[in-house]
């Protein structure tokens, strides 16, 4: 049995892999825990390293914010492989809107409860189109701080990572919309995957996660 943990993506939780067939390994899911005011990402992911129980040969998989997360925590551990899905692996692959955004300081005028209500331009942009999967974003949302949300939102919009490892993977949506395929380097590329695509391209993901995980 591999030693794999997932990290799901801004505010989800483990539904968010509900649909990826895992075949026969027996991931642990990492939680979500509360931010410190203004707590930087690297102090961040070393309080989850306490929901890691072996810390060697560490397989991550990480959705969105869940990549992200990923790849700091692979930092202080012994990872083995780090495969991320719709997310970025260096702050070269963000869209200059992003980049605007967090110079402008525009996301510190949000208020918090705003981010936590849904809306179809919310579900347009993640690239989700079923009832079903409408549902699941609007339950992430109803049970997120949406605190938690802006400091994760501005958290992306800071972070300024140059390198990766050899051993990270990146499973990306042709069509994700919130970080576009044209700006992502060395991609297994999911043809008309959206931001949401770890729910309805889930047999594709599984049959690519099976690739990598083989050996």
């Amino acid at each position: 049995m591999k030693n794999i943990y997932l990290i799901s993506g801004l505010g989800a939780d483990e539904r968010v892999f509900r649909n990826i067939d895992f075949r026969g390994e027996n991931p642990k899911h990492i939680r979500w825990i509360n931010p410190f005011i203004n707590e930087s990402l690297e102090s961040y992911s070393k309080r989850l390293l306490n929901q890691i129980e072996s810390k060697n040969e560490l397989i991550l998989i990480g959705v969105s914010f869940g990549g992200i997360i990923a790849s700091e925590i692979a930092k202080h551990v012994i990872a083995k492989k780090i495969i991320i899905i719709s997310s970025i692996k260096s702050s070269f692959e963000k869209p200059l809107i992003y980049r605007i955004i967090n110079f402008s300081g525009l996301i510190n005028l949000i208020p918090s409860f705003l981010l936590k209500l849904y809306n179809p331009i919310l579900a347009y942009f993640f690239g989700i189109s079923s009832l079903e999967d409408k549902e699941l974003l609007k339950s992430f949302l109803s049970k997120t701080d949406g605190r938690f949300i802006k400091w994760a939102l501005k958290s992306i919009l800071k972070w300024n990572n140059e390198m990766y490892p050899p051993y990270l993977f990146h499973i990306h949506g042709s069509n994700d919309m919130l970080f576009p395929s044209r700006l992502i380097g060395q991609v297994i590329l999911i043809a008309d995957g959206g931001h949401f695509m770890v729910l309805n391209k889930a047999e594709e993901i599984s049959l690519k996660l099976r690739e990598i995980l083989k050996d």
